[in-house]
């Protein structure tokens, strides 16, 4: 028995407010897309279209909202990891932290990232018992060239994580090596019925989508990848200060990407993904800890799972703290606790992210860990055993009796949930056992799984052809 009930941020009177003015600035104000092709679409299904201006009419959003499924089967190289995204599914899904450029840990402190680093979150992540989606890009690999970069990173993903997928925008020639790679692993033909990877798309706040992002949303629609399109306007910069205003503008530019997912191929799967901001007026920075942020996000999570009943993605575990201190963990908790309980499908950037998504921490990740395990326990609110009246057991025991040696007790006691990282111990058990922090022994736990971590997932032989197959590439 789940919560009874979620975050909501405002009613249905305002939610059909706010997207009547979403209609008038799509159909009045419009959007730019900066693609010949996406536009002589547009044109094709009914838009007006001047310039690199489309002003979508209400009739053909409409009629693509209609077309875009309420859930997701995405399929893992490991089918029985699949996962369903969107309406039907029982816990709230995680993908691992994306585009930080630092790493960091207790034993060398921050630096620039590496494949080793990267090879080393995507293991972390493959074994992670909260992590359900595998891929993205934790750390940038700077000691990659730039330009082979897309298919060396693809392959380590192949061979660290059997996971479903989850990419980042790439010019079309590149996403197509990319699927040829992955069914070069599954077999021709495996992706045209068997959604396995999705993009996460960014507008160009505001109201606007740059070159690679339509090519990235065209490329996956036409071969059955779903994408997500996320909206990371900054409320006051790049989005209206109001945060109802910046939510409008947000919802019209996810929306103006699943007009142009739908038009390519109807019934594209679609992940609406809103990740705006309240910044720093002080100096104009983006931050990610402030409580205002996600007063915008709820709002667009309860337009697109109850007005259009597609599914959603935000990034939940955001903080602003240099280093895994209490501030990296209150903002945390903060924000998992306010996008999870919001009710989004997804939650990324909740692994061991720290300063506003440009490092990411070993240590951190085994503490976000915890963080989402306990949201996820809360959520599953009263059920099972715990639902259980209990009055003739109270009546057994009686005043001032004892519940402990019970036989009840023994036989369930063993389903409470336990932490993975925090103490629990008195002081003088800690003190025997070492006095370790927090910190220490989530640097000790990332050790130990990285040495129990296979070194890869592929069968040596197609390994090698998956490997030889980038080698030819560049």
């Amino acid at each position: 028995m789940a919560l009874a009930s979620r975050i909501k941020v405002v009613g249905d009177a305002e939610l059909s407010r706010i997207h009547e003015a979403t209609v008038e600035i799509l159909e009045k104000t419009g959007i730019e897309f900066k693609s010949e092709e996406a536009l002589a679409l547009f044109k094709a299904n009914g838009a007006e279209v001047s310039g690199h201006r489309v002003k979508i009419p209400r009739a053909l959003l409409e009629k693509s909202i209609e077309s875009a499924p309420s859930s997701i089967t995405l399929w893992g190289r490991d089918e029985a990891k699949k996962i369903t995204i969107g309406q039907g599914q029982p816990r709230t899904h995680v993908e691992p932290s994306n585009g930080c450029v630092f790493t960091h840990d207790m034993d060398r402190g921050r630096r620039a990232s590496t494949m080793a680093d990267l090879i080393n979150f995507f293991k972390l992540a493959h074994q992670s018992p909260v992590c359900t989606i595998g891929g993205a890009i934790p750390v940038e690999p700077n000691d990659v060239p730039p330009e082979e970069r897309a298919l060396r990173v693809f392959f380590e993903t192949l061979k660290h994580t059997d996971k479903p997928l989850k990419r980042n925008v790439q010019p079309a020639h590149e996403i197509e090596e990319m699927f040829k790679m992955y069914e070069v692993a599954m077999g021709t033909g495996y992706l045209a019925d068997h959604p396995s990877i999705y993009a996460s798309v960014n507008p160009l706040s505001p109201l606007a989508f740059d070159t690679e992002p339509i090519e990235t949303i065209m490329t996956y629609a036409r071969h059955n990848q779903p994408v997500t399109i996320l909206s990371c306007a900054l409320a006051g910069i790049s989005a209206p200060m109001s945060l109802l205003g910046a939510a409008v503008m947000q919802n019209a530019e996810i929306l103006g990407g699943l007009v142009l997912s739908q038009m390519t191929q109807p019934g594209a799967g679609l992940i609406y993904a809103p990740a705006s901001a309240v910044p720093n007026m002080m100096n104009a920075q983006y931050v990610t800890g402030s409580p205002e942020t996600h007063l915008i996000n709820i709002v667009n999570l309860q337009l697109a799972e109850e007005l259009y009943h597609l599914p959603t993605r935000t990034m939940g575990g955001l903080n602003d703290a240099k280093v895994p201190d209490a501030q990296s963990g209150y903002e945390t908790m903060q924000n998992l606790m306010q996008c999870m309980l919001g009710g989004a499908h997804i939650i990324n950037e909740c692994l061991g992210v720290l300063d506003s998504i440009m490092t990411n921490s070993f240590e951190k990740f085994i503490m976000d860990e915890e963080m989402i395990s306990r949201v996820l326990r809360f959520m599953q609110g009263i059920d099972g055993i715990h639902t259980d009246l209990s009055t003739e057991l109270i009546d057994t025991i009686g005043p001032q009796g004892s519940f402990l040696t019970h036989p009840s007790t023994m036989k369930n006691c063993r389903t409470a949930w336990r932490p993975t990282v925090s103490d629990w111990n008195s002081q003088e058990m800690w003190e025997k056992k070492g006095s370790e922090d927090v910190l220490t022994r989530a640097n000790r736990i990332v050790k130990e799984r990285l040495a129990a971590c296979p070194e890869s997932t592929l069968d040596p032989d197609l390994e090698k052809e998956l490997s030889a197959f980038v080698e030819s590439r560049l």
